[in-house]
């Protein structure tokens, strides 16, 4: 469907080559938050191995990833988002299964207080790691992930609350993603915030971030997907990944860390885990998986 969807699309593109392509993305709040650059790059990249003239253009107001979602369900106000793919997402929304991290957001290390490193020293139980408050935004597949294995979480209404809570003592860590900690400890540093990011732990759970768009979008998927595949196929996907990642990668030394890896119980089945070439995995004999129990649901 997606291939016929895309054939239809390019024919009718000479009808309007003087008019780009406009699609809205989700603003986010804070203007210094880097975030969306990767994947508004890669967004881009992949227009243009379709020849596509287009113009990405945020929301007029900052949106929620719940506001986001329910928006685009709509199809009020924009065309495209990115996030953690869940079942529930995927049932209401039309996925591009080519994950953007190459599944490295769903490695998150810890955003802590500066100070606090011996709640977290290196030989600290797997029940005592449960005993810590760890914040994550109220609407995110990351804290359904870590209830269902009976971590304590608080939830943040907002994605500056998180770093609030941290910041005033509220919770003991934010686990963040690989590809957004290093960015956010300089942000909040500058800002005054007394964090580190902690060296000696890693969550990691399959999980895969991709364009969400419209139900009925379907060549607007396709033209995105084929895109991405072209990127992958020339090596300029993971050539623009290597250019925003490879020095974080390194600076946080996720190798060395003890892993904990957890189950996602909301991946859903269709998620290409075969794909290798898709996917990012820290290689090392020091690389240590914990495994927990199996999530309760």
């Amino acid at each position: 469907m997606f291939r016929i969807a895309v054939l239809l699309v390019l024919c009718a593109l000479p009808l309007f080559a003087a008019e780009p392509l406009i699609l809205r993305y989700p603003q986010l709040a804070e203007v210094s938050d880097q975030r969306s650059e990767y994947p508004l790059a890669l967004l881009t990249l992949a227009l243009k191995k379709m020849d596509l003239k287009a113009v990405l253009a945020p929301t007029e107001q900052p949106l929620s990833k719940s506001r986001a979602i329910a928006l685009l369900q709509q199809e009020r106000e924009l065309d495209v988002i990115w996030t953690m793919t869940s079942k529930e997402k995927e049932a209401s929304l039309l996925p591009v299964r080519i994950p953007l991290m190459k599944g490295l957001g769903a490695y998150r290390a810890l955003l802590i207080r500066q100070g606090t490193q011996h709640l977290f020293e290196a030989d600290l139980s797997l029940k005592g790691f449960k005993q810590r408050i760890l914040a994550q935004g109220h609407d995110w597949v990351d804290t359904q992930i870590l209830r269902a294995h009976r971590f304590t979480v608080q939830g943040a209404s907002d994605y500056p609350t998180l770093f609030q809570m941290l910041d005033k003592g509220r919770v003991d860590a934010v686990p963040r993603a690989v590809t957004e900690i290093m960015p956010e400890l300089k942000r909040y540093q500058q800002q005054g915030a007394a964090i580190a990011v902690e060296p000696n732990w890693l969550l990691h759970y399959p999980g895969a971030v991709y364009f969400f768009v419209a139900p009925s979008q379907t060549a607007l998927a396709a033209l995105i997907e084929q895109g991405l595949e072209k990127a992958i196929a020339d090596g300029s996907f993971d050539q623009l990944f290597e250019q925003h990642f490879a020095a974080d990668i390194q600076q946080l030394q996720l190798a060395q860390r003890h892993v904990i890896e957890l189950e996602n119980p909301f991946l859903p089945q269709a998620t290409p885990l075969e794909r290798k070439e898709l996917w990012y995995k820290p290689k090392s004999k020091r690389y240590t998986e914990l495994t927990l129990d199996k999530p309760q649901n």
